[in-house]
């Protein structure tokens, strides 16, 4: 959630340098940003409450040095006020500490601190503080008042790690000591990296463009960050040296490039996620690069939010071609849940491979005895090097907090696996793949078309003026575009904040019904065959009790026009691939009511970005 970055080994940039970094992870939080600089006088610090535009016009103060921390906030512990922000210091501003996670034993560390001294004072209401006051009180135990060698760097900041209980990475800096930071990792992911200086940080967007290999050290592992070196422990103190790894993206990669957002940049990159994820995977005759090995009897999905929706597609499709049942759990409900047959799968899916309920499900599910398989977009994520197998969906960098690639490439990447699973059952045969195949290679460009339709631009005026003034909005589906009716209501709540709900056509006459009314935004997300006409009498009742429908549908579809005030057309496609066509303009809908209501679309109230917080 939040975002770390940090730097040592710098001469007179270093300011500037974390400036860059925290632009580039500011999705990860934005209620309040910060930056402490370890100079030959002391730490200097500068934080400041809202988006990181408010740090950087209020950095008078704030000393160069040659090491320095920073921090982009998403508010667990406290407000999101300026006192709050990160970094931390201890009362006698000998330690400046960054964190992302949680102090699970906050209030028990907070009450041994108080018991302490009369002179233990706390200056926010975060559980990240007493981790500067921890490290202080253990620098004065190991040390004195004196400047700290590295051996005594490393007892104090060990005591200190033993003392935290629950998940977290951690940045620390310690007066008279400009050429370290101290580092840590439980559970919450940190990346190092070297060239003739050392990187902390949260995110590999942060580093393109500085170095170009980078080190995701593993759960447990602390240590010393020098220039151009690291000191590094595992969770048994033994010195550890951890793979470094090429840098996956470019620079340009996680850039504008010329858009005005990054949403309405990735909904357009869509086209090239789908070659990119395709590539090599899907033939007329194979599928490749899926590693399942044996059919199994059961599959688990396990996801939240937008992957969430993303496996349920999955499902669709797994059942269908497979004939293998599938179960859909959201990831922080799996792992309290009881255990599947013997020959379960289990598959996981997130677009930064850092989402801490569906890594804890993952390790759940390992420990039960289940193979699991991952579908990410960082393919050397925690999640990734936990899974016993990944399927990558080569989306890129996605920057905006409400997911738009990503979903199409995860979509993709469940239908392989399906595919795959089918092979297996000997029920997907090399026809179906061939005309599969056939389909795929045509749906980039089709969506393309779509992207640059003056037809799709005008329908979505109309639609979007039926949002004006409304605070509430509803999306049906059913079969396999009930998924696309929930992740379309999920983008509008995101990004404009009206609140809105997807619901299978089936369910309207059990409760939902009740809460439309005169000028309620229905979008129905349609179909074909029986379901197409199953979804027209759900669009007339809704128009009958005042409800204005938005109808997305396929071309060709005569009747569509007949139920709905707004009829929006897709090209028509393969069927298991039209409901990435639907979800495009759900994404454009949500991304223009968002903006009619002058709504940040990249960085909405209260989100972020990578949830690696339970």
């Amino acid at each position: 959630m939040c975002g770390i970055f940090g730097i040592t080994g710098r001469d007179g940039d270093t300011i500037q340098i974390l400036l860059k970094g925290l632009t580039k992870v500011e999705y990860r939080g934005y209620d309040s940003s910060g930056i402490c600089i370890s100079t030959p006088t002391g730490l200097s610090l500068k934080r400041k409450e809202g988006m990181l535009d408010n740090l950087k016009q209020n950095l008078s103060g704030l000393q160069e040095g040659r090491s320095g921390i920073a921090h982009t906030r998403w508010a667990t512990h406290g407000p999101p006020t300026e006192m709050n922000a990160h970094p931390h210091c201890d009362p006698q501003n000998r330690v400046a500490v960054v964190h992302n996670g949680i102090i699970e034993n906050e209030v028990q560390l907070r009450q041994i601190l108080i018991e302490s001294g009369p002179e233990v004072c706390f200056s926010s209401d975060t559980d990240s503080e007493l981790v500067a006051h921890v490290l202080a009180e253990e620098l004065d135990a190991e040390c004195g008042n004196e400047v700290p060698t590295d051996e005594q760097l490393l007892a104090a900041w060990r005591r200190t790690l033993d003392r935290l209980d629950g998940s977290f990475s951690l940045g620390a800096l310690v007066n008279g000591r400009d050429d370290v930071i101290l580092f840590a990792r439980v559970f919450s992911p940190l990346i190092l990296a070297l060239n003739e200086a050392g990187y902390l940080a949260s995110d590999i967007s942060c580093l393109a463009g500085m170095v170009d290999k980078i080190s995701y050290i593993e759960d447990g592992d602390w240590g010393l960050l020098h220039p151009g070196r690291i000191e590094l422990y595992d969770k048994d103190g033994e010195a550890q040296i951890r793979e470094m790894k090429k840098l996956p993206w470019a620079e340009e990669d996680s850039e504008l490039g010329g858009w005005s957002t990054f949403m309405l940049k990735e909904i357009n990159e869509q086209p090239a996620v789908i070659r990119a994820c395709l590539h090599g995977r899907l033939s007329r005759d194979a599928v490749r690069g899926v590693k399942i090995s044996f059919k199994p009897d059961l599959v688990r999905i396990i996801a939240c939010g937008t992957a969430f929706h993303a496996g349920m597609m999955a499902r669709h499709y797994i059942e269908e071609l497979s004939g293998i049942p599938c179960i859909v759990d959201h990831a922080h409900e799996f792992r309290y849940g009881t255990p599947s047959g013997p020959k379960a799968l289990v598959l996981g899916i997130s677009q930064s491979g850092e989402t801490a309920d569906t890594l804890a499900g993952l390790i759940a599910a390992q420990e039960r005895g289940y193979p699991t398989l991952s579908i990410v977009n960082v393919e050397t994520s925690t999640i990734a090097r936990q899974s016993d197998a990944i399927l990558g969906i080569r989306a890129g960098p996605e920057i905006g907090v409400a997911s738009t690639k990503a979903f199409t490439g995860q979509v993709l990447g469940g239908l392989l696996v399906a595919l795959r699973l089918g092979r297996l059952a000997n029920k997907v045969h090399t026809e179906d793949l061939s005309n599969l195949n056939n389909a795929a290679r045509r749906l980039p460009n089709a969506m393309e078309r779509l992207l640059a339709s003056n037809q799709l631009e005008q329908g979505l005026k109309r639609a979007r003026r039926l949002f004006k003034g409304k605070e509430h909005a509803f999306y049906l589906g059913r079969n396999s575009s009930y998924p696309i009716a929930l992740e379309g209501a999920l983008k509008l709540k995101e990004i404009s904040y009206i609140h809105a709900e997807g619901y299978a056509g089936g369910e309207l006459k059990h409760g939902p019904l009740a809460l439309i009314e005169e000028g309620t935004p229905v979008v129905v997300v349609s179909s074909d065959g029986i379901i197409q006409q199953k979804l027209f009498g759900n669009a007339r009742e809704v128009a009958a009790r005042g409800a204005r429908v938005i109808m997305i549908a396929i071309e060709g579809d005569q009747e569509a026009a007949a139920h709905a005030d707004v009829v929006i057309y897709v090209p028509k496609t393969h069927k298991l691939l039209q409901p990435l066509m639907h979800n495009v303009v759900c994404q454009l809908l949500s991304y223009h009511v968002a903006r009619d209501r002058d709504c940040n679309v990249d960085r909405p109230r209260n989100l972020a970005k990578s949830v690696t917080v339970e």
